[in-house]
């Protein structure tokens, strides 16, 4: 079985690459290699903080074709960052998406919201088209506030709790200081505690802020707080 990790229906400010950032560090903790695709050509978040991740020109005709194209090819787990928005371009592609003729692939759709209402219908659009053939992980984005009424409440949204069951990640406000050091740096949490003296095990300055002990420690807890959430996400993986 292998498995794609595709991030999808966030609109931009929702903290979509923060969450794809987590998923990533913590499956490389747990021993998984996800072989990383930046498919935002807007942004291209993904590989200034994993510059190994390869960039696809959307662009290209049938760019979003390399998402199977690599699994067919051997690659056991695949975590893609898509576009952020309802894409019409992007979300046409799933639509034709085989799902049936490709039982040994597992689709896991990572989501994160936050309390805008933009962010959370943008999310529940992919899912109304997704429906079942793909698993659902929503991360609760408090950078904007710590209550997320639009998702708890709405009609909508209850229907796609109670039916889709999604792994729910819930992602605590970063004090803004750390937020923009790691920005600046392009730095993960992990690169940072893994960090030896001024420099990352990749290289990175890490600067002047991020290496003090009481900093790392709270960044440690954060993160941890973090990884315990995605525990399930194994299950989901079918390894």
């Amino acid at each position: 079985m292998s498995t794609i990790i595709f991030t999808a229906g966030a609109k931009g400010g929702t903290g979509k690459s923060t969450a794809t950032r987590f998923i990533i560090t913590y499956l490389r903790e747990k021993g998984f290699k996800p072989f990383l695709l930046d498919m935002d050509d807007e942004s291209r978040t993904l590989s200034r903080f994993f510059p190994e991740a390869q960039r696809i020109d959307m662009k290209e005709p049938f760019s979003h074709n390399v998402l199977i194209k690599k699994v067919i090819a051997g690659e056991k787990l695949v975590v893609a960052d898509l576009k952020g928005g309802t894409g019409g371009d992007t979300l046409e592609w799933w639509l034709d998406v085989p799902f049936e003729e490709l039982p040994d692939i597992n689709f896991i759709c990572l989501a994160s919201i936050t309390t805008s209402p933009d962010s959370v219908q943008s999310f529940l659009s992919w899912a109304a088209a997704l429906q079942d053939q793909v698993s659902y992980i929503v991360c609760k984005n408090q950078k904007d506030g710590a209550t997320f009424p639009d998702y708890e409440a709405s009609g909508e949204a209850i229907y796609f709790k109670n039916k889709f069951k999604p792994l729910h990640v819930l992602i605590p406000n970063l004090h803004e200081l750390y937020t923009t050091e790691l920005e600046r740096l392009n730095l993960t949490i992990a690169e940072v505690l893994e960090a030896a003296g001024s420099d990352s095990i990749n290289g990175k300055a890490i600067g002047d802020i991020l290496p003090g002990i009481l900093e790392r420690a709270h960044l440690r807890r954060f993160q941890r707080n973090i990884y315990d959430q995605f525990e399930p996400v194994i299950k989901l993986l079918n390894v």
